[in-house]
């Protein structure tokens, strides 16, 4: 019997290893994720609970193209994307001097991104989109 519990935990280690070794460096681009995308809003915190703070200028939108471009205005610095797993949107600089790493989640026709690092909110932001159909 103790023969079997260790050749059990020994699979279910390798097990472990081997999922948490995959690289997703990389990833296919989320289908849903390219598109053009209309800012709406913010959720935001000045120390306190978050508060929703609608956009005031609907012209504002995320564009995220197949080839990994992207535009985001007005006068975003970042000019690419890629997918560093299944949560994380990393935004680069033309010439890739420079990133920034945003939490993304897609519900419906709704994204919203929250900066992860290097630079992140403490007490949390994000930022809200409409898919623009």
């Amino acid at each position: 019997m103790r023969t079997v519990a260790k050749i059990s935990f020994v699979i279910f280690a390798i097990a472990i290893i081997a999922v948490g070794c995959t690289n997703k460096q990389g990833a296919t681009p989320n289908a849903s994720l390219v598109g053009k995308w209309r800012y709406v809003g913010s959720r935001m915190s000045n120390g306190g609970p978050q508060y929703w703070a609608p956009a005031t200028n609907n012209n504002n939108y995320l564009q995220l193209s197949v080839n990994g471009t992207m535009e985001w205005t007005p006068g975003n610095e970042y000019k690419k994307y890629s997918l560093k797993d299944s949560v994380t949107l990393t935004m680069t600089h033309a010439d890739g001097s420079n990133y920034q790493n945003y939490y993304y989640r897609i519900k419906g026709d709704s994204l919203g991104i929250s900066p992860i690092e290097p630079i992140r909110c403490y007490e949390g932001c994000s930022e809200h989109f409409v898919k623009v159909k």
